[in-house]
């Protein structure tokens, strides 16, 4: 028994050493995904004479850009904290996700509705977390 406790262990402790690197070489691609976005922007904007009428298409660009700009502080927040990321961290997350949601969701009044109580809720549950739960 007690050498498979210790095959266990060393198992686990290769099992995490693979998750953190692939972490890591996510973390990596999701920067160089980020600096293509930035530059895809910045081409749009450069290159637009009038940019109210490609307003919705730098709109879209901006979303994405943030989309990934989350994904890379999600990893580099678990690689912080050795491949574990905390549930409040999450919750903003989806918070913003949901921000994300109701900016793109244009003229859709159910949609917007559902957003925004879907925000109020993750909200309300981020105060009792931190009020209640001791972490």
């Amino acid at each position: 028994m007690k050498y498979f406790n210790k095959f266990t262990n060393k198992f686990a402790n290769v099992l995490k050493f693979l998750t953190v690197t692939a972490l890591g070489i996510l973390g990596i691609y999701l920067v160089i995904v980020l600096f293509m976005e930035l530059f895809s922007l910045g081409r749009i904007l450069i290159t637009t004479n009038n940019i109210f009428k490609v307003h919705l298409e730098v709109l879209d660009e901006v979303i994405v850009f943030f989309l990934f700009f989350e994904f890379a502080a999600m990893i580099f927040s678990a690689l912080k904290h050795n491949g574990d990321t905390s549930v409040n961290f999450l919750m903003g997350l989806g918070v913003t996700a949901l921000l994300r949601g109701l900016i793109s969701a244009h003229g859709e009044p159910i949609q917007v509705l559902v957003n925004a109580v879907s925000i109020l809720l993750l909200i309300i549950g981020m105060v009792i977390m931190k009020k209640h739960i001791k972490m």
